[in-house]
């Protein structure tokens, strides 16, 4: 699984990279202790009008600009056609439909209901 996030808190200053780093070091230990994985963490650090400094840009991997899931298509190498992206913002379906990956909209309550509903 591949987590793709835009992360306007580095870019407003609420929080450093190297902080996001360590919680999200965080949530793998605490994830593999219940046998499960996150393979990879995209994150966007920007915000193109709260930013600061270096944070303050447009760019391509804040969703909904689809950035970061094509660069996790060429890393990855995955099948576009059998992938899903599954967010609970527009901006994920947007992103998803710009690098032609099907989308489902998680709007709360179990993940495992909605996956089962979006493959019925």
């Amino acid at each position: 699984m591949l987590v793709i996030t835009n992360q306007a808190g580095i870019a407003r200053g609420y929080y450093t990279e190297e902080e996001f780093h360590a919680f999200t070091a965080w949530i793998d230990e605490e994830l593999a202790r219940c046998g499960a994985r996150i393979d990879r963490t995209y994150y966007c650090p920007h915000h193109p009008t709260e930013g600061r400094g270096k944070y303050r840009r447009e760019c391509n991997c804040r969703k909904p600009a689809p950035g970061l899931i094509e660069r996790a298509l060429a890393e990855w190498r995955f099948d576009p056609v059998r992938s899903v992206v599954i967010g609970d913002a527009e901006h994920d379906m947007e992103a998803a439909a710009a690098a032609g990956i099907r989308a489902m909209r998680f709007t709360g309550g179990s993940l495992l209901e909605c996956v089962e509903r979006g493959f019925a």
